[in-house]
């Protein structure tokens, strides 16, 4: 959208803090369910939210235009991938006297989103917990297809992957969960 990058624009410019509290409550949905597909413990996703809002306003004066939503998706995968790699790095969960017992339980917990109220309750976690399975390849490519509305080239080359690698990797994933969901209807 065009007004996304004038809001950006306008907040990156002018400090217009406005205009950056409207790109944030037009990009939520979407971007929370990308991070959602992203990470294992549900419990991060806001945590890695406001993480990337964080690298969205320390960057916004380098932001050069184009799609808004595929940058913002680059940066909400980016900052899903870093907190991944520094979980793995500090917590064990083999460790049962601190965090890697409290990691450990929430890896198994798997309640309810709060924002699923308003969706259908059982289709929308089978999809979910579909996607969590899918290999990590193919699901970063349908996440970022899906949720961050890029293009497979887009996708391609925030993956450091071929063309043809993305647009397999996206077959993989929607057979897969074809599947995984064969006896939904």
């Amino acid at each position: 959208m065009e007004e996304d990058a004038q809001l950006l624009f306008a907040y990156a410019r002018r400090g217009d803090v406005q205009s950056l509290a409207a790109l944030v409550r037009r990009h939520a949905t979407w971007m929370q369910a990308l991070l959602r597909g992203m990470l294992p413990v549900a419990a991060d996703v806001d945590d890695v939210f406001q993480e990337t809002w964080m690298r969205v306003v320390r960057a916004a004066s380098s932001y050069r235009g184009g799609r808004v939503r595929p940058y913002l998706a680059t940066v909400a995968r980016s900052a899903a991938i870093d907190h991944m790699r520094r979980a793995r790095m500090t917590v064990s969960l083999d460790d049962e006297d601190g965090e890697g017992a409290a990691a450990a339980a929430s890896v198994v917990d798997e309640g309810p989103y709060p924002d699923e109220a308003f969706e259908s309750r059982s289709t929308s976690e089978d999809v979910r917990q579909a996607i969590r399975v899918l290999p990590e390849g193919p699901r970063q490519v349908l996440l970022l297809r899906i949720e961050g509305d890029m293009s497979f080239k887009e996708i391609a080359e925030e993956m450091s992957i071929p063309l043809g690698t993305a647009l397999t990797w996206m077959r993989t994933a929607t057979r897969k969960l074809r599947d995984l969901l064969g006896g939904m209807k």
